[in-house]
């Protein structure tokens, strides 16, 4: 009876460790209901799991004048951008900050900060570039974020600017006082490049508008 029971120890630790194997070698932590099933069938069903987010990665561009903050889509993975800079304090107004964020496809222009309050489509925005003739659009409510969105195509606007340079900007709510704010235009011709690229911007993005 003593030399039957070896073998069957042996055997018996022999099968624990190909099961630890095995199942160290699937992806954890999984669905218990995808488990049951067939391999193939359990496939498509982690697939449509939520997935976990990329870990944001985030750089500084043209001497920290850009801060640039790049992820992934946890749900199908498609770009996710944002660049921020400040408005300069030689403005004298509080601080505000100029956004491009770039998410599922579509990218917008907004202006945030503590002052801005309410809904975006409450203000109208004037902007100069570089002392230029004013030009005055609608604000709009951003898709994604807070603050005062540019309406119309924001990469076309965004092309269009110089890649040095100031753009001053007015936000004009329907109450309440204006909200002025300077951004320095520098390291442009740069961003657009990155963020083009990343969010998929048409190829004129190449040669960027340096007027």
């Amino acid at each position: 009876m003593k030399a039957a029971t070896f073998p069957f120890a042996v055997a018996l630790a022999v099968a624990n460790c190909i099961a630890s194997a095995q199942g160290a070698s699937e992806p954890t932590p999984q669905s218990p209901g995808c488990s049951l099933m067939q391999w193939t069938d359990r496939s498509e069903c982690l697939d449509k799991l939520p997935r976990r987010a990329t870990p944001p990665l985030q750089l500084a561009l043209a001497g920290d004048n850009w801060v640039v903050t790049e992820t992934t889509s946890p749900i199908d993975y498609s770009p996710i951008a944002t660049a921020t800079t400040s408005s300069s304090r030689d403005a004298g107004g509080p601080p505000m900050q100029l956004a491009i964020r770039c998410r599922g496809g579509r990218t917008e222009l907004a202006v945030t900060g503590s002052v801005t309050a309410g809904r975006g489509d409450d203000y109208l925005i004037s902007y100069r570039v570089n002392g230029g003739q004013s030009v005055q659009l609608a604000g709009g409510v951003p898709a994604f974020g807070d603050g005062v969105a540019f309406k119309g195509d924001a990469v076309a606007l965004l092309l269009s600017l110089p890649a040095d340079g100031e753009l001053a900007v007015r936000l004009l709510p329907q109450k309440g006082r204006e909200l002025d704010g300077v951004f320095s235009l520098h390291g442009l011709e740069t961003l657009r490049a990155r963020i083009g690229a990343t969010c998929k911007w048409p190829h004129a993005v190449a040669k960027p508008n340096d007027r």
